[in-house]
C-alpha cells in the first residue's frame, strides 16, 4: 500500500476543526505514541522502524519515503505484535536504539474528494511541535496519473480545511523532533 499525503501547520485549530466538520465525517479520536528505532549503517544509510502504541495495540511500521515537492509518497509495511517487550529486546539485540519519540493526539475524519478519492483528514496536536492537519490517500501501486490526481485532491481538501498552501510542512516529524535535541518528544503536551 502506498500513502500519498500532505501535511500542514495549523495556526487556528478551532477554526480548522470547524471547517473540517463542515465537509468531512468524524470517525474517531485517539492518541498515538511512537518510538522510532534506528540502526546506523555505513555512509549515509540509516535503517529505522516505528513502534506505535495506539489503543493498547503495539504496531510495527517500516516505511520507504519519497517526497515530490509538497507531497509525500510512502510505501508502508505494517504489522501488530503480541509482545512489545520481546520486540524491543529483538530490536536492541540487532543493534537498534530509540532515537526519537513522538506523541500525537488526533481527530480523524473521512471525506470523498471531488476527484473520487477517499481522503483521511487528521487534525493533530503533536507534542513539542504544535498543530497539524494531515491529508492522506491510499493507493495500490499508483502510477504517475494516479499520483497527480491524488495530489490535486489533497490540495483541494487542504483549501477546504481553510489552511493555505504556504503552511505545508515538507519535513518529516522525526526530522523536526530530532532537531529539537533531546529526542524525547513524548514527555509533554
Amino acid at each position: 500500500m502506498t500513502e500519498i499525503e500532505i501535511k500542514a501547520r495549523v495556526a487556528d485549530p478551532v477554526a480548522t476543526e470547524t471547517a473540517i466538520r463542515a465537509f468531512a465525517e468524524f470517525e474517531r479520536e485517539t492518541t498515538k505514541r511512537d518510538e522510532y528505532w534506528g540502526l546506523d549503517g555505513p555512509g549515509d544509510f540509516f535503517t529505522k522502524v516505528r513502534v506505535r502504541d495506539e489503543d493498547g495495540v503495539p504496531t510495527v511500521t517500516y516505511k520507504r519515503k519519497e517526497t515530490r515537492g509538497d507531497i509525500e509518497e510512502i510505501a508502508e509495511r505494517e504489522f501488530t505484535v503480541s509482545d512489545r517487550s520481546a520486540l524491543e529486546c529483538l530490536l536492541a539485540d540487532l543493534g537498534f536504539a530509540v532515537y526519537v519519540k513522538k506523541e500525537k493526539r488526533t481527530k480523524t475524519f473521512g471525506y470523498r474528494a471531488r476527484g473520487g478519492n477517499p481522503v483521511t483528514v487528521e487534525l493533530s496536536l503533536v507534542a513539542r511541535l504544535g498543530w497539524f492537519v494531515e491529508l492522506e490517500i491510499l493507493a495500490d501501486d499508483p502510477d504517475e496519473g494516479e499520483i497527480g490526481r491524488a495530489e490535486a485532491d489533497l490540495r483541494e481538501t487542504l483549501a477546504k480545511c481553510g489552511v493555505p498552501e504556504s503552511a505545508i510542512e515538507r519535513r518529516f516529524y522525526t526530522e523536526m523532533l530530532s532537531a529539537l535535541g533531546d529526542g524525547d518528544a513524548g514527555s509533554g503536551d
